[in-house]
């Protein structure tokens, strides 16, 4: 079975509240008597179901071109309850409780719970939403060799109060090159759908999540899909 975990894109989706929105249009239409149906969209990379190549944050990281496409895809993927409310940090002690089953995983999924707003309330979603602490972040880096990825289901890694004002402590824990004898990184998705996820753990036996590639590009939207 199939299970699609990467949101629709529209132009009103919530989004991070710097990022220009998302916007659509018609260029050709049968009503209007063109030969086909035709639209254009502008998109912004980190708008909706995306990932996060290391050059987002880091100057001699990895563009999203650069990724090995076996880097997508996940054959030991896990996913873990860790309700979080508003404004919570997602602590290394918290992680630490499942040191055992991360060991062995190549995709870490976290559910906080937090994406209930999506819908029900998408400026609060969008407002103060739980995040990582930098500690929490470097365990996962530096301790699980087999990790190859995380996802989330809230917009950002870093929140979006602390995190400009911080200068992103929390995506550069997980992405930024510490020097060419010690490249390894964490890819990161943000803003997934992981309830699904949760509704069906007892029978998933693998992720897809291949990115549109675009030169030059420091994340992709992607399209999710568990194998169960």
């Amino acid at each position: 079975m199939l299970t699609e975990i990467s949101y629709v894109m529209s132009p009103s989706i919530p989004k991070w509240p710097a990022n220009p929105s998302e916007i659509s249009y018609i260029t050709q239409s049968l009503e209007k008597g063109d030969p086909c149906n035709a639209s254009s969209v502008y998109h912004h990379m980190h708008n909706g179901t995306h990932v996060d190549a290391p050059k987002h944050f880091s100057k001699n990281g990895k563009g999203i071109v650069d990724i090995p496409i076996d880097d997508f895809y996940y054959s030991a993927p896990l996913v873990i309850n860790l309700k979080k409310n508003k404004g919570e940090l997602i602590t290394r002690d918290d992680l630490a409780r499942f040191q055992s089953e991360i060991m062995k995983a190549d995709i870490l999924c976290i559910y906080t719970g937090y994406s209930d707003l999506r819908l029900q309330d998408p400026s609060a979603y969008v407002d103060n939403f739980p995040s990582f602490s930098v500690e929490a972040a470097q365990y996962l880096r530096f301790s699980f060799p087999f990790l190859k990825a995380i996802a989330l289901d809230v917009i950002s890694v870093d929140n979006a109060i602390t995190g400009p004002s911080k200068g992103f402590p929390v995506h550069k824990a997980f992405l930024e090159c510490l020097s060419e004898q010690d490249p390894r990184t964490l890819l990161l998705f943000e803003d997934v759908n992981l309830k699904k996820m949760t509704e069906i753990q007892e029978h998933i036996k693998a992720i897809c999540a291949f990115p549109v590639r675009w030169e030059s590009a420091e994340a992709a939207p992607v399209g999710m899909v568990v194998i169960s």
